[in-house]
């Protein structure tokens, strides 16, 4: 069988290492030259969007002399002949902070400027959103610090020339507009980096001496060069200002840009260095929390590695509210500090979280240089709430290679022993691999292995299954997987033999060279990003439009060392140690979803379901049987499915939220899918089956149902407490919808929690203040024909309600709000859920879901817990998954299920 899922092509080639990156929302991007390509990995060759880059305008850091241009440390700035825009490093963000709580994007481009992108939430267009210029933030740090020269003992001398010629310039000086003799004269391909030069000796100018301009005369964009002519005996030239800016863009007339200051050639080469950023990378989430609040912020930060060797870091706060209605002014990164990590260019950067003793979190951070050197770093989070971010050399990498590092990976075990513990990846220009790890007895690190795996540069490394497999690929066209067995490393194919749920073309042979890989959030797949031969291209239909190509490799029947799972029947003309290593494995990705702090995406995971699904159905069956059965072991006393068929009820009330979330989701999209035929209850299953997961479901959803009432009511009744205190309640949560919820409660009285029956009966007590603390509205109406809704059902509504003597001639079908229970507006938008397909018109806290071992039906469940001051989240409160705006077909979308 074919080892590929699907493949996409691409119309611009990478052109830099670690050139993909998948989003913790089931998102790809591509930085494919001078666009960054974004993918659905369950769309390809549907919509798509990007990151269209443009040449980005110099920063003014000063002027240097005609005769320090040829200085050896401006040469190679001088010379540079590199103008168009391309992406060189990418990053996404975890989830939550963006305004609809997706992930943002930083894109460093080569010309060393960072930008963050968000997605057209709102626009509704295929391009994405530039939402911050960190590079500018960065040049308004170090022109208040004067770049750190204060301090220098030549600095005092040239600031007193700087400061008599920027006199003498911005009194006299006026630009002036071009004329017509001005154009034309000789043409010079312009440079990626810009210089700004003074000449204090030519008294009189010729424009044939000038760099190239894009101007604008005549409505047309036509390349010029030309001479801007300040003063007799003074002259500024602006050497490769790529673009098509016009000169009024190019030298807005304004002092600040005319007088800028003289400096001398190694001063122009070190501010251009800290200035020139070459790799991005984004941190985990670290939660802090308030010992005197119950408030949750949770933040992370943005490495930035420049060609000094600095490294900056910006910390990222969530929203403080999501939106997808109107536009939201997102705050700037907050600069926490600068660490000089190396003396020459940061080329790699990979971050961890440690959770060491006492449950103190830390975290990690490894950078490469270009010099051969690699470093651990180690940040303190206690101080997060302040802008400060600490971060020590825990180790330093020494090794006989002095080759560039070109790729890093850094790996926590999800259960460390004797404190810290971290594997370590090194991928080197020589095509070297390297493991090391930490020996926390020793306080050392250790090289557990160096081989020579690729005969080019190694372009991307990645850890996946804890740290016990790493990937590898180069620019000699390989990609290898390798088993992290006794701290040694040993060479297993890449791809597993499992059927393809698509057919695409397969253009690997026809591939040159490879720029990156990336694994899927379920570590079930990974992605590979190819140049193209265009010599080996068909040239009429292929070589125009195909310029690279991105193809996902299933990687969950590998065997990695975990317990297979037996006593699961495998049919006679399959494989079977192949099927249960791929049990093995699914199993282990759904059981790290377990966790209420790793966010719902389980894309790969259900698309490797749904294959089996189609291929083995009776092995499924089974696989799910075992599954259900492990994941309430912990919460009753199941032994088979029977028995948790009959005591399901009391097995959903124990479950924690997350679990409830699982089994939903798999519910939904696997074993109760839309494909009959291949389903367990369809022409291949039979009815019991189906009945015993539609069961589930529904008790399942009760279940949430039943919670998020409760924790509505205790809301109301934390409110009405807070005002007979006389506190303010403006800071917490609003409740609606609570006539609908009790009409849904007193449907469902029968098989209503003892708990949620006490808060019904509390809250009626306080009905002469309910207005005042949530809101209460019995009455609705249609927002077409005004006619009365009656509440028949938690999820759709008609209007006019059972009597149909009073119902009008046409009743229209109306949504609720998952959440609320009320209708949804017709007018504003809403938030959707692509699992259950439920609408949401009013978030819920953050606390609801952060409440993974205790329920609002629980008697053991204390009612301090209740946050309301706690941000509320696009979650669905009956899958988990991050909601979302429901776009068009023709724009893209997110598939985290």
């Amino acid at each position: 069988m074919a080892p590929h899922y699907q493949s996409a092509t691409l119309i611009a080639s990478p052109s830099y290492p670690n050139a993909i990156a998948w989003s913790n929302d089931n998102l790809v991007a591509v930085a494919s030259g001078h666009i960054v390509t974004i993918l659905n990995p369950a769309s390809l060759e549907g919509p798509r969007e990007i990151v269209l880059l443009g040449a980005s305008e110099p920063f003014p850091i000063g002027v240097v002399k005609r005769e320090d241009l040829f200085q050896p440390c401006l040469v190679p700035t001088f010379l540079v002949r590199d103008t168009e825009p391309c992406a060189r490093s990418i990053s996404w963000s975890q989830p939550g902070f963006a305004p609809n709580s997706g992930c943002l994007l930083a894109v460093c481009t080569a010309d060393g400027h960072v930008n963050l992108y968000r997605s057209p939430i709102w626009e509704f267009c295929d391009e994405w959103v530039k939402v911050t210029d960190v590079s500018k933030l960065l040049f308004d740090y170090y022109r208040s610090i004067n770049f750190g020269e204060d301090d220098s003992p030549d600095s005092v001398p040239q600031e007193k020339a700087n400061s008599k010629n920027a006199q003498e310039i911005g009194c006299t000086g006026q630009l002036q507009e071009p004329t017509c003799s001005d154009l034309g004269r000789r043409k010079r391909k312009p440079a990626r980096f810009e210089t700004y030069v003074y000449d204090e000796d030519e008294s009189h100018l010729d424009a044939s001496k000038d760099a190239d301009f894009f101007l604008n005369p005549c409505s047309k964009p036509k390349k010029i060069s030309m001479k801007k002519i300040v003063k007799p005996g003074h002259e500024i030239v602006v050497n490769g200002l790529g673009g098509s800016q016009d000169i009024k863009a190019a030298f807005p007339c304004n002092v600040e840009n005319i007088c800028l200051p003289i400096i001398t050639a190694k001063q122009y080469a070190r501010r251009n260095a800290i200035l020139s950023s070459l790799v991005v990378a984004w941190s985990p989430v670290v939660p802090s929390g308030d010992a005197t609040s119950c408030l949750l912020s949770n933040w992370c930060i943005l490495a930035v590695g420049s060609k000094s060797g600095d490294v900056s870091f910006w910390k990222i706060c969530k929203p403080e509210y999501y939106t997808i209605d109107v536009c939201m002014v997102m705050r700037d990164p907050i600069l926490v500090g600068v660490l000089k990590a190396h003396n020459s260019w940061v080329s790699a950067i990979s971050w961890e979280v440690s959770y060491a003793e006492f449950s103190k979190s830390s975290l990690l951070l490894a950078t490469g240089c270009s010099d051969g050197s690699v470093k651990i770093w180690s940040g303190n989070t206690e101080g997060s709430n302040q802008c400060t971010m600490p971060f020590s050399l825990l180790t330093e990498v020494t090794t006989d290679s002095s080759a560039p590092v070109s790729s890093i990976s850094l790996s926590v075990p999800a259960q460390p022993q004797h404190g810290v513990n971290f594997n370590l990846a090194i991928g080197r220009v020589s095509g070297s691999l390297e493991t090391w790890t930490w020996d926390p007895c020793r306080n050392q690190i250790e090289n557990t292995s160096a081989c020579h795996a690729h005969d080019l540069v190694v372009t991307g490394l990645s850890w996946s299954w804890d740290g016990q497999c790493l990937y590898s690929c180069s620019q000699d066209n390989s990609a290898h997987c390798w088993i992290f067995r006794e701290k040694q490393l040993e060479e297993i194919p890449v791809h597993t033999n499992f059927q393809e749920l698509n057919v695409s073309t397969d253009l690997s042979e026809v591939s040159n060279q490879c720029f990156g890989l990336a694994i899927a959030p379920g570590q079930l797949m990974i992605a590979v990003v190819h140049s193209l031969d265009p010599n080996l291209l068909d040239q009429m239909y292929q070589a125009r439009t195909h310029k690279a190509v991105v193809e996902f490799i299933w990687i969950g029947g590998q065997f990695l060392g975990l317990p297979l799972v037996n006593g699961i029947p495998i049919c006679a003309q399959q494989s079977a140690t192949n099927f249960l290593w791929w049990g093995s494995n699914i199993f282990w990705s759904l059981k790290k979803y377990e966790n209420g702090e790793t966010e719902l995406a389980l894309w790969d995971t259900i698309a490797a379901l749904q294959v089996l699904k189609k291929s083995t159905p009776t092995f499924l069956e089974a696989l799910m049987h075992k599954w259900v059965l492990g994941l309430f072991s912990d919460d009753g006393q199941c032994g088979s499915i029977s028995m948790l068929y009959h005591s399901r009820k009391d097995m959903m009330s124990k479950a924690s939220l997350r679990k409830l979330h699982l089994l939903n989701i798999i519910n939904r999209k696997v074993m109760l899918s839309n494909h009959a035929q291949y389903s367990p209850g369809g022409e291949n299953g039979n009815k019991a089956e189906t009945d015993f997961w539609n069961n589930l479901l529904v008790s399942s959803e009760t279940e949430l149902r039943a919670r998020l009432v409760a924790f509505t009511f205790a809301a109301v009744l934390d409110r009405i407490a807070y005002l007979l205190k006389g506190a303010s309640n403006e800071d917490r949560w609003f409740p609606v919808g609570i006539a609908q919820m009790d009409s849904w409660a007193s449907m469902n009285s029968g098989e209503a929690h003892n708990k949620l029956n006490y808060l019904r009966s509390r809250i009626k007590d306080f009905v002469s203040r309910i207005d005042s603390v949530c809101e209460y509205s019995i009455e609705e109406t249609c927002p077409y024909c005004s006619a009365t809704v009656h509440f028949e059902s938690p999820d759709v509504a008609l209007c006019g309600g059972g009597d149909l003597a009073t119902a009008p001639a046409e009743r229209h079908k109306l949504l609720r709000c998952t959440t609320s229970m009320r209708l949804c507006s017709i007018l504003d938008p809403t938030w959707y859920c692509v699992c259950c397909g439920g609408t949401v018109d009013k978030l819920v806290p953050e606390t609801f879901f952060a409440s993974t071992t205790a329920s609002p039906l629980d008697a053991n469940y204390d009612e301090k817990w209740l946050c309301l001051s706690a941000a509320t989240v696009p979650l669905c409160p009956l899958c988990g998954i991050l909601l979302q705006r429901l776009m068009p077909e023709f724009l893209l979308s997110v598939s985290p299920v």
